[in-house]
């Protein structure tokens, strides 16, 4: 009759129970961090700011004249600059108008650069670095801010489109 059923375990049944299994699969409330976790960004280093991210023209104290300034310049007593957030190392080197630079590569089509650098001696370009690596020092190396002091100058690109650092930083206070 139709109220009788034997178990006959076919396929989609669970094998402990007898039970048909559950169609639709549980929700992971907890899924891999490093798969479904936004992208969040920590201080570069344990400092202050003391230059703004300014898309518009802004006085330029070493170059004598009006310029861009696309990062956020940053100073401590320790001169420690640290990873923003985990990713890759794409590229570290040295010229004149960036000083000794790395730059991190991170998911979600971020990237990091730190300018002005002492050197570029603690990382490998293609080595992965976890957040909050110690991955340098500030100096004066960076020759469009050289007269500035010892600083980091600190970029975020998002899919190769330079922006605000703070609107990423800001992210992490929420």
């Amino acid at each position: 009759s139709a109220n009788t059923q034997t178990p006959d375990m076919s396929v989609g049944d669970d094998v402990q129970t007898g039970r048909p299994e559950n169609p639709t699969p549980p929700v992971d409330d907890d899924p891999p961090t490093d798969v479904n976790e936004p992208i969040t960004f920590k201080m570069p280093c344990n400092g202050t700011a003391t230059k703004d991210y300014a898309a518009k023209m802004v006085w330029s104290q070493t170059l004598k004249q009006y310029a861009t300034h696309t990062g956020i310049d940053f100073t401590s007593e320790d001169l420690n600059v640290f990873a923003s957030a985990d990713g890759v190392v794409q590229k570290t080197g040295y010229d004149k108008l960036n000083g000794h630079y790395i730059v991190i590569e991170h998911k979600d089509g971020y990237v990091t650069k730190y300018m002005s650098l002492e050197n570029t001696d603690s990382v490998k370009e293609g080595e992965t670095v976890k957040q909050g690596r110690l991955i340098g020092k500030m100096s004066n190396s960076q020759g469009r801010e050289s007269g500035e002091g010892a600083h980091l100058h600190f970029e975020i690109y998002k899919d190769s489109v330079i922006m605000d650092p703070l609107e990423a930083l800001m992210l992490e206070e929420k």
